[in-house]
């Protein structure tokens, strides 16, 4: 079963921008007209894209045989057998057994610590619950880890470009190229 870690806000972040990209978008086209917003279209989704790229794009997954770590322009997918160590510090950072370090852009990132009250918790739930989000995803790539390396194959680990943040700079960057060119 695969499983996704990415920041809550970065979601929150991408569906506003979003937002704010179509508003901008339909106000151009009401007010320019269709050549205009066509024009202008570019543009906004080039900010869009940017947005997109830095917090939402960036995720660590985690299936039966992998952990997967999209960075921004690279996707690194590493056997669990390849793995010698997985740890947090500001992010997730993958060791592998051949040397290699890969940090994670995106996932779990520890957060300022909560504030504990005078009183000592009462149990180990209310514990739990106060364990920040980060840890307790890290925990779990962990226990993938440890549940799934000993069945894994063991193949190589590959790097590839990120095509779902690739492919729509090409467009843009085609379509921003159109724009000035007809728009002078």
């Amino acid at each position: 079963m695969r499983k996704t870690y990415r920041p809550a806000s970065a979601t929150i972040a991408v569906a506003g921008a979003g937002l704010l990209g179509v508003f901008l978008l339909g106000d151009a086209f009401v007010r320019g007209g269709v050549v205009q917003g066509l024009l202008l279209a570019p543009w906004v989704l080039l900010a869009v894209w940017i947005i997109y790229t830095l917090l939402y794009a960036p995720f660590i997954a985690t299936d039966e045989s992998a952990i997967v770590i999209a960075n921004p322009l690279r996707v690194t997918r590493v056997p669990w057998p390849s793995v010698a160590d997985i740890r947090l510090r500001w992010q997730v950072t993958v060791d592998t057994v051949d040397g290699r370090s890969i940090s994670a852009f995106g996932g779990p990132s520890p957060s300022r610590p909560s504030r504990v009250g005078r009183g000592a918790w009462s149990s180990v739930r209310e514990e739990a619950e106060r364990m920040p989000t980060a840890v307790r995803e890290l925990e779990e790539i962990r226990s993938a880890w440890e549940e799934h390396a000993p069945e894994a194959p063991n193949e190589a680990i590959t790097a590839t470009w990120n095509r779902a943040v690739l492919v729509p700079l090409a467009v843009i960057v085609l379509w921003a190229a159109v724009a000035v060119a007809f728009g002078g």
